[in-house]
């Protein structure tokens, strides 16, 4: 029996999409993941170092076993790197409940905000904000598109997905094809209600909103829906009033994201004579790379190390 499940996984160590083509990779596995697992998404979001998604399936370790292989091999294949990459296992948690499945996914949603890479959640490619009343919203464009057999060349050869999907040029699924938009749909009733609460701040009436399900399952709460990261040695910039902050705050166009350091490092690495990976560098390379980094664009320590994979 399919039930929806919170699911998340985490990468503190190391960054685990390090530019566009990772994160397109990355949703398409899970997308052949869902596929051979009879399984259905309702909402998902891809950052740096984790992923959060809501899912209707019966086979949750399934799920995540196919992704994370699929996904694992190609990121060591790519960047020439060996082993499990990211923290083992997943954190998994019931959702039961109207307005607690609502909360689930809004938080999931507003995942980019809450760690201060967009302003809204609409801003943020990596996440499914921008699937669900596409016409209401003006989103409702069409894209260009591959034919089955260009698809079928898109992606691996054992690649499983539904012939009825369809994938833009850039070579990754369409999330408003994939996903489960009209049961998401339904949920918020309206796409002011859905506007609403993806502008929403956090707080205690989220709690008593979810009291009124009458389910046994704990209210869905920033605290507990983002716990894997407090769990795992992260620092201050996942601490829970580091999101809130960055939730009630005016967004800070100027920051450095995990992807746009990546994307200086990977590039500058590839550029030269002998082109390399972060993996295969030395430490002491790695050591004055950090240095250097640190010099020119002032990034904090945590975020050198996990771009550097210096944990890994």
């Amino acid at each position: 029996m399919k039930t929806l499940k919170h699911l998340c996984y985490t990468s503190h160590g190391e960054v685990m999409f390090r530019n566009v083509d990772d994160m397109n990779y990355a949703f398409n596995s899970l997308c052949s993941a869902l596929y051979k697992t009879d399984s259905i998404c309702l909402a998902e979001a891809f950052i740096s170092t984790h992923h959060h998604g809501c899912y209707l399936t019966s086979l949750p370790r399934e799920l995540m076993h196919i992704h994370r292989t699929s996904y694992t091999k190609y990121f060591n294949n790519k960047y020439g790197r060996t082993g499990s990459l990211g923290e083992k296992g997943f954190f998994m948690q019931e959702i039961d409940g109207l307005r607690h499945q609502v909360s689930a996914i809004t938080y999931v949603l507003k995942n980019p905000v809450h760690h201060g890479i967009s302003a809204t959640p609409f801003a943020y490619p990596y996440c499914s904000a921008n699937a669900f009343f596409r016409k209401d919203l003006g989103k409702d464009f069409s894209p260009r598109l591959l034919t089955s057999e260009q698809i079928r060349m898109s992606l691996p050869r054992r690649a499983e997905f539904d012939p009825s999907w369809k994938m833009g040029t850039e070579g990754v699924f369409l999330r408003e094809s994939v996903l489960e938009t009209a049961m998401v749909e339904s949920l918020y009733s309206t796409p002011q209600a859905f506007n609403y609460m993806l502008s929403r701040k956090s707080g205690e009436d989220w709690v008593k909103e979810q009291d009124m399900d009458s389910v046994s399952c704990p209210p869905v709460t920033l605290e507990n829906i983002e716990s894997p990261l407090f769990t795992g040695g992260s620092g201050k910039e996942d601490s829970l009033f580091h999101m809130l902050q960055n939730e009630r705050s005016r967004f800070n166009r100027s920051v450095m994201t995990d992807l746009r350091l990546c994307g200086i490092v990977d590039m500058e690495l590839a550029s030269g004579k002998a082109p390399r990976t972060v993996y295969q560098l030395s430490n002491e390379e790695k050591i004055c790379l950090a240095n250097e980094i640190h010099r020119r664009f002032h990034c904090g320590k945590e975020q050198i190390r996990r771009c550097l994979a210096m944990n890994g």
